[in-house]
């Protein structure tokens, strides 16, 4: 059953005649929205009257007008036929296909993600329906929206009742609650009132929960709603069995079974026979009982998981009575797949008590014994759960005053925004020029502002960079090297440099030209950043001299470093920028011991650099004691 077939209806046929397809393409924006907002209100409640709406609407809409064209495409989700499982599953992918398109603004998605999370709930997934609904409900508060908020909260408060969270299952409901009444949507008002008034029955105040149910009837029943009042009957025999008024609960029960019957709606019947059955047994009237749910079992089945499931509890409960213990189980087991296909705790602990009293009966004292167990830890839960939700729950009864100045105070920022949105309606000529100008001054303003930083960033790089090899340079290096001094110490940890330069660097300018001599320059630079790590840093100091610093690096691990850039130089083809080119490097490392500054440990690199230089070159030497060269034979 669709969602505008699901949900009651006000009673109140508005239109009566809906215009045809051609008469829609005469429809003037004004007629359009209010016919949406009839379809939206359920003030149009009858499936082929909904169709024709529907169908007008398509004719009617602009395929460029997307605001509406989407608010359509909501309308459609909502639409579908969900009477069986398997139809509310085809709803649920349609309604993800909606999802994926991409013109969805935040409200449309909002919208899509409830029906989605409707269908899948029709569908036997609450999990997922419950994940949809938690996402909706936050994207209902980004775009301000009170009806979809009063919606989304509607939907997921009386699935978190279903499973039990009754304390956010009422704050949910109770917002959602003002919002409908606020926004003068009976129909939805009522709709939400039932689930509030069943929350409160699950939660263990029947005596609220049938002053709310005693409302809803009176108003179905003035309203000529007779099947929605006879809904809310069975919800009062629910609420009095609760309180173990199981006569009182009987007696709705026939009147409500009574009612689908001549309205020759067996399902709904059959429905009501199963909960009547529960009351029946506790009576002692096993006879009748056996009966109704002998009529109820060609109707009841498996997908109907919530009548299902007890309908195998009560058949086993008067299969135990009959002294038939192998049946009774038998139809527990089956019971029990439907309670935990549904999550429901306490189908699940009134079963587990029956199967451990079966169990008793086959002599299974050491199983029956394990299903009391497991019926005390469903029992304790259900009451914990309980227990740690009445305050909370007394909490959000006297906490209304704070949840209504919220809904007025979103209802007020709809009232204004609706309000503004008139007056650029009117003013639409003058939005634009001001929206034009404006996008204008912002893109100068932008242009401007992005050169300014893209100038100053410029500046700072072209300040710290050297020009050739695009490493930093001296200046920059020798102030990260300063800093990185200053890290060591008080860390207390290693530090090395390493300082090189290009061998015989003087001779390849005269001979190749200076031109040659910056291009291996380049490839001495890369060569160095290569082989560094991310931590390490490569600056040229000037001319062909380089400095490295390595943070955190000890002499012997900073002297392999240095000999492998070595290697890698010595290995290095350049005969694409000249034939003949070749070009070492000789180097020169220390590691900070007692240096007061960065200048210290410089001057000590530079001075085994020297001993580098003066042993031939193309080698590493290791500033210490005894300043030596790094075997090249070593393993890097």
């Amino acid at each position: 059953m669709s969602l505008f077939r699901q949900f009651i209806a006000s009673g109140v046929l508005v239109i009566t005649a809906l215009l045809s397809v051609a008469d829609a393409l005469a429809m003037n924006l004004d007629e359009i929205d209010q016919l949406f907002d009839k379809l939206e209100r359920a003030d149009i409640s009858e499936p082929q009257a909904i169709n024709e709406a529907i169908a007008s609407l398509e004719a009617a809409i602009d395929k460029d007008d997307l605001p509406r064209v989407l608010r359509l495409s909501r309308l459609h989700c909502w639409n579908q036929d969900s009477t069986t499982e398997k139809l509310a599953a085809a709803a649920a992918v349609y309604a993800n296909k909606l999802l994926g398109d991409p013109k969805n603004d935040t409200l449309t998605r909002a919208d899509l993600l409830l029906c989605r999370g409707y269908y899948n709930r029709l569908a036997g997934k609450p999990k997922d329906a419950l994940v949809d609904y938690d996402e909706a409900v936050k994207l209902a508060y980004q775009v301000e929206s009170p009806r979809l908020i009063a919606d989304a909260r509607s939907l997921r408060g009386a699935i978190l009742s279903f499973e039990g969270n009754f304390s956010p299952a009422l704050e949910d409901l109770i917002t959602a609650q003002h919002l409908y009444e606020s926004l003068g949507m009976e129909v939805w008002s009522l709709n939400n009132l039932t689930e509030l008034a069943t929350s409160y029955r699950r939660f263990g105040d029947p005596q609220t929960a049938i002053r709310y149910y005693r409302q809803l009837e009176e108003k179905y029943r003035n309203q000529g709603e007779f099947n929605a009042a006879t809904l809310v009957n069975s919800e009062i025999a629910m609420a009095y069995e609760a309180m173990n008024e199981n006569a009182m609960a009987l007696e709705y029960y026939r009147k409500t079974a009574d009612y689908w019957e001549s309205a020759n709606e067996p399902l709904a019947a059959a429905s009501i026979y199963v909960n009547m059955s529960g009351s029946l047994i506790k009576q002692g009237l096993v006879p009748e009982a056996k009966q109704k749910l002998a009529k109820a079992e060609p109707l009841i089945k498996i997908e109907h998981a919530g009548f299902y499931s007890f309908m195998k509890l009560y058949q086993a409960q008067i299969a135990l009575q009959e002294n038939q213990p192998d049946k009774a189980l038998e139809l527990l087991n089956q019971g029990e797949e439907a309670f935990n296909s549904i999550q429901n705790k306490r189908g699940l602990a009134e079963l587990y008590t029956t199967k451990s009293q079966t169990l008793a009966a086959l002599g299974d004292w050491h199983s029956a014994y394990g299903a009391l167990e497991t019926q005390n830890r469903l029992q304790n839960e259900l009451q914990n759960q309980l227990q740690s939700q009445r305050t909370t729950e007394m909490r959000t009864r006297f906490d209304t005053d704070r949840m209504a100045n919220e809904n007025r105070q979103l209802l007020e920022n709809q009232r204004l925004k609706e309000h503004e949105l008139q007056i650029l309606q009117q003013n639409k000529l003058l939005q634009l020029t001001t929206m034009v100008l404006v996008l204008v001054i912002l893109a100068i303003v932008s242009v401007f502002a992005y050169k300014q930083a893209q100038r100053s960033k410029l500046m700072e790089h072209l300040a710290l960079t050297d020009f050739l090899t695009k490493l930093p340079n001296r200046r920059h290096i020798y102030r990260r090297g300063e800093l990185f001094v200053q890290q060591a110490k008080k860390q207390q940890s290693a530090m090395s440099v390493i300082l090189f330069d290009a061998d015989h660097f003087k001779k390849i300018n005269d001979h190749y030209g200076h031109d040659v001599g910056d291009k291996a320059l380049v490839v001495l630079a890369d060569c160095a950043s290569a082989q560094m790590r991310k931590t390490d840093m490569v600056g040229r100091i000037g001319g062909e001299e380089f400095l490295v610093l390595l943070p955190g690096t000890s002499l012997a691990q900073a002297g392999e470093i240095a000999e492998r850039l070595r290697k890698a130089m010595d290995d290095t083809d350049m005969n694409d920028i000249s034939t003949g080119l070749s070009l070492t490097i000789s180097a020169g490392v220390a590691s900070l011991d007692k240096d007061k500054s960065f200048s210290a440990l410089l001057n000590r690199a530079d001075h085994a650099l020297y001993q580098a230089k003066a042993a031939g070159r193309n080698q590493v030497v290791l500033d210490g004691p005894h300043s030596q060269a790094a075997d090249p034979a070593a393993e890097i």
